[in-house]
């Protein structure tokens, strides 16, 4: 623990200031000169260790016994509440000794501005549940360092790639290729990927990139009235992944050589890439970055909001509220049938025909959620795959080649311009998924089917238009899979036969009202229905499992 110099007390790092004050009797110090260790700490002995050892630090550990998930902080204040999967209890805290990150960004956002963005985020979000907007729920951000791993890499001597150049000769494809070379001595510093299983991946990309100029040699008092996520991925994991980042960057920027601007360059895989243009690992740094993390619990989901702690860069999960939407849908749908009645503009035929196209629009953003859904069902199952095989082949090559520490052993007379690589795309999954056409695609294709069946109508062949409710089941059919088809088959098939009766009643126009207000009010039962099972899947789309992370702790029960 930390104390005050002055008074004892136990000082904050304020980021305002970005000084570490003392609330007791409001002294400020500077993090860089302040002792990291007071109170003969450094004499103390925790799990077998010392906390004076060089590289490491004393921390507390706070454990959820639901879910396993661990905090350090270098308080020792308990904590009542667990950031991954919302349970509100206190925590199980314990002492240990864990190793010093190399590098760290401090805190550059406030929780107040923190709190403005969400709460502004959340204002244009109608219907989002009355929980997310309470401030006390908002005031429970919580500023939790993430660990990441730093690769630096370096690509000395001569860079080889393959240019073709293509003619013909009479009858005869003629292909040359060349070997383009270049000499480059190149440092790739600070690309990184978060090392903790319990950070969200998905999470990590969507609040990158960060400013890696600001890193500062990391020291304990930054932790100062913050957590810090352990690190549990292995150094070596994205090695591999990395290297190619850096590889991919060179050959792009030998592309843009003038010179080579006349080859057809061929493509490499990753291996073979890192190999052609000699990207070796220099060193591997362990470091901090900043995040302002939020979870809501409802029953066995979870969404989180999380925001950038350097730049205020945000990603939010926003489940919907069923009640705040059906009754937004029905106000609209109120104040559409008075303005129909008030004018006139709309006879019982066209009321039916409008209810049609309403149906199949529903079902239209039916289909797009639980395709979605199954994609992301998908790429995490794919995730977790490439995550292990990354695994496998860093432990073999690691067989065969140690890690690579940074030397100067060659004595540079000028230290090489540094280069940070362009983000990679990331891969598409081996296993495709039937949303794979994407949203915009699907909308598409879905406009143009129903133009068709607008001027089906228009040319009288009105009947084509059974085809589309069809179409339309179908479609969202091929949407579920294992994992989502404990609800909405039977609904959505339902709401296909009553749009299908509905159209034949349009076409087949019957000269008794009842029977026009018979199959609007069917088919409006079927939307509702369908309604409530298109709003389940949205919201298991904007929401996650209860985490259960394979640590000291853990209940699968819970």
């Amino acid at each position: 623990m930390i104390s005050c110099p002055n008074c004892g007390g136990n000082p904050r790092f304020d980021i305002a200031s970005q000084k570490l004050v003392c609330k007791h009797c409001g002294s400020a110090f500077d993090v860089e000169t302040f002792p990291e260790e007071t109170s003969g700490a450094d004499a103390q002995e925790v799990s077998g260790d010392f906390a004076g050892q060089p590289g490491k630090m004393k921390v507390t550990i706070y454990t959820c016994s639901q879910c396993g998930g661990e905090l350090m902080s270098t308080d020792s204040d308990a904590t009542a509440f667990c950031s991954y999967c919302g349970s509100h209890q206190i925590l199980e805290e314990r002492l240990s000794v864990q190793e010093r990150p190399a590098r760290i960004i401090p805190f550059k956002i406030t929780k107040d501005d923190c709190k403005k963005t969400y709460a502004k985020k959340l204002s244009r979000s109608l219907f989002a549940p009355k929980e997310l907007k309470d401030p006390a729920h908002i005031d429970e951000f919580r500023g939790i360092y993430m660990p990441y791993w730093s690769y630096n890499f370096r690509q000395k001597g001569t860079l080889s790639i393959t240019g073709t150049k293509e003619h013909r000769e009479g009858n005869y494809r003629i292909i040359d290729s060349y070997a383009l070379t270049v000499d480059a001595d190149n440092k790739f510093n600070g690309i990184t990927h978060d090392a903790s299983t319990s950070f969200d991946d998905k999470i990590s990309e969507s609040l990158a990139p960060y400013d890696t100029k600001e890193t500062v040699p990391f020291r304990t008092p930054y932790l100062s009235g913050f957590y810090a996520d352990i690190p549990d991925v292995e150094r070596t994991t994205y090695k591999q992944e990395s290297a190619a980042m850096a590889a991919r960057d060179t050959l792009e920027k030998m592309k843009d050589i003038d010179d080579f601007n006349k080859y057809e360059i061929k493509d490499y895989d990753d291996a073979a890439l890192i190999r052609n243009t000699k990207t070796t690992l220099s060193s591997t740094e362990s470091a901090m970055f900043p995040v302002w993390f939020l979870s809501y619990r409802n029953g066995d989901r979870v969404a989180y909001a999380a925001i950038n702690g350097q730049t205020g860069k945000m990603t939010a999960d926003i489940p919907i509220a069923k009640a705040r939407y059906l009754a937004g849908v029905a106000i609209l749908a109120a104040v559409i049938w008075i303005i129909l009645q008030t004018f006139n503009i709309s006879s019982l035929r066209g009321t039916v025909l409008a209810t049609v196209f309403g149906a199949m629009a529903g079902g239209l953003v039916y289909g797009m959620i639980v395709h979605k859904l199954d994609e992301d069902i998908k790429n995490r199952k794919w995730e977790e795959r490439v995550r292990e095989r990354m695994k496998e082949k860093n432990r073999a090559s690691e067989t065969d080649e140690g890690e690579e520490e940074p030397t100067d052993a060659e004595g540079e007379e000028e230290k090489p311009k540094e280069k940070k690589p362009k983000k990679k795309k990331k891969a598409k999954p081996d296993e495709k998924s039937s949303g794979a056409m994407g949203i915009p695609g699907t909308l598409v294709m879905w406009l143009v089917l129903i133009a068709a069946a607008g001027v089906a109508v228009f040319v009288e062949y009105g009947w084509l238009i059974v085809v589309e409710p069809i179409l339309v089941a179908a479609y969202v059919q091929l949407g579920f899979n294992d994992e989502t088809r404990k609800r909405g088959t039977i609904s959505n098939w339902v709401l296909c036969a009553a749009t299908a009766i509905s159209v034949l009643v349009w076409v087949l126009n019957p000269y008794v009202d009842a029977i026009y207000y018979g199959v609007c009010v069917l088919m409006m039962a079927c939307v509702v229905w369908c309604f409530f099972d298109a709003l389940f899947y949205y919201n298991q789309l904007m929401t996650r499992p209860l985490p259960q992370f394979n640590k000291k702790g853990g209940d699968d029960r819970a």
